[in-house]
């Protein structure tokens, strides 16, 4: 393949928009894949980097984009990370089906990802719901499992439940067989957490949701936080003792007042993580989890990601934008067929209202 070949790419630019231009398809380097895309995620970080208000990480692409799916074209020189075991993830080969966590490049018509973070697509996921699994994936498998300690099955909040994440996180911890509760914005959001396997899920604005989940449950194991300051002391109010808070999201602010003798008395453990700005070998660490742990589980069709809809990239500029109220995570798709990429942009989340021009698709 020549260097000299072009694709299509959607970037950023000053003015807040969106472009689509061309640039040379890249060439896999050492520990790298070339994948032609066939989907690619909509995530909230690509609308803050459209607005200017978040830059990639050093040496990512500029191009937006955080995770694809599509044809593996070629492998870069194998030079293996060293993690203590043998991969479980197999080792990506040509043309196979795959989906990939990468920290920029998605909008595009090939991408490069590091090939520890390319997994092979589960069981007859097509390319769509392939391509809505890894930020997903590795964010809720990563902090409500691992963080949230979900060896046993414990009493578990899910902020923002109608989200990418959310409405993931629900199934995850349903399929563990925790009890799950959640908070959502609209009756058609609630409606749609409980039909993930919430037990009940609570009106954030009108309900006193943490003392009712206390009242059934004597209080949360875990609280999944994808809101931050605005729900910080209803969080350390339903927290039973030794609890975990895991905060993922500051979009209630990311300032917040504590009182630590509130941790001291409950031994609470307060934690959190981001994903875009990990290194190779973090990001690496945390598929082979992810295969082993939660592959299984798609494969089996136990636990899915949510679909809205889909759109071209070349509409990218006028539908990928922030929604007048927060849906949750946005899933993109391309479809390609006898290699001509035909990109196009999904948007996967649970909403009682659609994108102008889009009807709406139910869960």
């Amino acid at each position: 393949m020549s260097r000299t070949e072009s694709m299509r790419v959607a970037v950023a630019t000053p003015e807040g928009g969106i472009e689509l231009t061309t640039r040379p398809i890249p060439q896999p380097g050492r520990n790298e894949v070339l994948i032609r895309v066939v989907a690619a995620g909509v995530n909230r970080a690509d609308l803050f980097q459209r607005q200017g208000r978040r830059a990639p990480p050093p040496g990512a692409s500029d191009v937006l984009g955080l995770e694809v799916s599509g044809i593996v074209e070629a492998v870069g020189q194998d030079a293996p990370l060293v993690l203590g075991e043998v991969p479980v993830v197999p080792a990506p080969q040509p043309g196979q089906r795959v989906c990939a966590l990468i920290a920029g490049g998605g909008y595009a018509d090939y991408a490069i990802a590091h090939r520890r973070c390319v997994l092979p697509v589960p069981g007859d996921f097509d390319m769509v719901e392939a391509a809505a699994l890894p930020e997903a994936a590795f964010t809720v498998w990563d902090n409500l499992v691992m963080r949230g300690g979900l060896e046993v099955p414990k009493a578990v909040v899910i902020h923002a439940g109608a989200s990418g994440v959310g409405t993931l996180a629900i199934q995850v911890a349903s399929a563990l067989d925790c009890r799950v509760f959640a908070t959502a914005g609209t009756a058609a959001k609630r409606e749609a957490c409980v039909a993930l396997g919430a037990e009940r899920a609570f009106d954030y604005r009108a309900e006193d949701w943490a003392a009712a989940i206390a009242a059934v449950s004597g209080g949360a194991d875990v609280v999944l936080d994808l809101a931050g300051a605005s729900h910080f002391a209803s969080n350390m109010a339903v927290l039973a003792t030794e609890g975990r808070l895991v905060s993922i999201g500051f979009v209630g602010g990311s300032v917040a007042e504590l009182d630590l003798r509130q941790v001291a008395r409950k031994r609470l453990v307060l934690t959190g993580s981001t994903l875009r700005d990990r290194n190779d070998l973090q990001k690496a660490t945390l598929a082979e989890a992810v295969y082993a742990g939660l592959w299984p589980r798609l494969t089996r069709r136990q636990v899915q990601p949510i679909i809205h809809t889909t759109f071209d990239l070349a509409d990218a500029r006028r539908r990928a934008r922030p929604a007048g109220r927060r849906h949750g995570d946005r899933q993109a798709r391309a479809g390609g067929r006898q290699g001509a990429v035909r990109t196009r942009l999904t948007i996967g989340y649970c909403t009682d209202k659609a994108l102008p021009g889009e009807t709406e698709i139910p869960i």
